[in-house]
């Protein structure tokens, strides 16, 4: 009986061995396809909200707030800069918000994103989505005036408002000229 016991677990020992190592080597092969689709995403995010970018430069963040989780700087063909690409993330009333926002070279909004508003209610807090809301940002300066809070998703509406002003903070470390 003992060594029936002592056979079986050799086995199942053997067995998660090899899966562990067809894993590791399913996933060597895996990993950069999956790094580089990714990669593909953010670009076209970051393109999405500075179109006149032909490419985007990484930014150093430690300058910046806590907030910010990238920073981009959009040039054009001449390698001229057009504008800067900040996402922020900070807590919203049921969870994590994150927020892309572009602004040009002059401190004026270009357009911003909702990147994830999913742990928020659909109806209230998702509503951040939404271009109504989003599109009240294009064209502001970091004074954000003019630009209003959903009735009932206040919390979610402030934390928003709290990331595109952390993007401006990021902007004013890093802007050049």
């Amino acid at each position: 009986m003992k060594n029936t016991t002592v056979k079986s677990i050799v086995v199942l020992v053997a067995i998660c061995l090899v899966i562990s190592a067809a894993l590791a080597v399913v996933n060597s092969f895996t990993a950069p396809v999956i790094e580089s689709a990714a990669e593909q995403r953010q670009n076209a995010s970051r393109k999405a909200v500075l179109p006149q970018a032909a490419g985007f430069v990484a930014l150093d963040k430690d300058a910046m707030p806590d907030s910010i989780t990238s920073a981009y700087k959009g040039i054009d063909t001449a390698a001229n800069i057009v504008g800067y690409v900040f996402t922020a993330a900070r807590k919203g009333f049921d969870g994590t918000i994150v927020v892309m926002t572009a602004i040009d070279p002059d401190g004026k909004i270009v357009n911003v994103a909702t990147i994830d508003v999913t742990s928020e209610t659909k109806t209230l807090g998702g509503q951040t989505a939404n271009e109504s809301y989003t599109g009240q940002y294009a064209g502001k300066d970091s004074a954000l005036e003019g630009v209003d809070a959903i009735s009932g998703a206040t919390i979610t509406s402030t934390a928003y408002k709290a990331c595109v002003m952390d993007c401006f903070a990021a902007f004013d470390a890093v802007k050049e000229g």
